[in-house]
C-alpha cells in the first residue's frame, strides 16, 4: 500500500492493509417492517459469514429494541425507527435508531455473546462499517421519503437496503 501521507507509514500502513485485506461485505437482509401503536420500525439483519438466524434471535432483538424505543418514545421519538441485528464473528449486536424532532436522531447499540444476552455497550462505542452500511441508506432514506418527499410513509417503508447475494440469472438451471 502507498502511504502517500509520512502519518500512515510503518505501523498505520501495515494496519489499514490488513484490514482492507480481510473484509468481506457482510448480507444485509430487510425484514418486513414491525408496526407498534405510535411507531413503525424498519428491521435488518446482517450475518457474517456461517451466521445463521431464526424467528426466536428476531423476537429476541424486537423485545430489546422495543424497550428502547419505549425510552426514545419519551425523549421525543417523531415514531419511525431502524433496528438492525448483527450477527457477527464475535458475537451479536443490535443498533435501534430511532428519528426525533428538529432533524436529530437517538442511536442506541447492545452488545452480547448471543442476542438473548444484549446488553449497552459502553458509551462511545459507535457501529461498525456494516451497521454502518444501514444506517447510511436510512438516513438518506428518511431524507427521500418523509423530509423531501412530503411525508411519504408507505415510500419510507418500502425503501430497504436488501444486498443479500442474488442468483445469476444466466445461471445453470434448477430443474424446479
Amino acid at each position: 500500500m502507498p502511504a502517500s501521507d509520512p502519518a500512515l507509514a510503518g505501523a498505520a500502513a501495515v494496519a489499514l492493509t490488513g484490514l482492507a485485506e480481510a473484509y468481506r461485505p457482510r448480507p444485509v437482509t430487510p425484514l418486513l417492517p414491525w408496526r407498534d401503536p405510535h411507531r413503525l420500525v424498519k428491521p435488518y439483519i446482517i450475518t457474517a459469514r456461517g451466521r445463521q438466524w431464526d424467528d426466536q434471535m428476531v423476537e429476541f432483538a424486537r423485545a430489546g429494541a422495543s424497550r428502547q424505543l419505549d425510552f426514545d418514545d419519551a425523549m421525543g421519538s417523531v415514531g419511525l425507527a431502524v433496528a438492525v441485528l448483527h450477527l457477527s464473528d464475535d458475537g451479536a449486536y443490535l443498533v435501534v435508531h430511532s428519528w426525533t424532532k428538529d432533524y436529530q436522531s437517538r442511536l442506541s447499540r447492545f452488545s452480547g455473546v448471543d442476542v438473548d444476552d444484549l446488553r449497552p455497550v459502553p458509551t462511545g462505542v459507535a457501529p461498525s462499517v456494516w451497521e454502518l452500511e444501514v444506517l447510511s441508506h436510512e438516513r438518506t432514506a428518511y431524507v427521500t421519503h418523509i423530509l423531501s418527499g412530503g411525508v411519504d410513509v408507505d415510500a419510507w417503508l418500502e425503501d430497504a437496503l436488501d444486498t443479500r447475494p442474488q442468483p445469476d440469472p444466466q445461471g445453470i438451471p434448477s430443474g424446479t
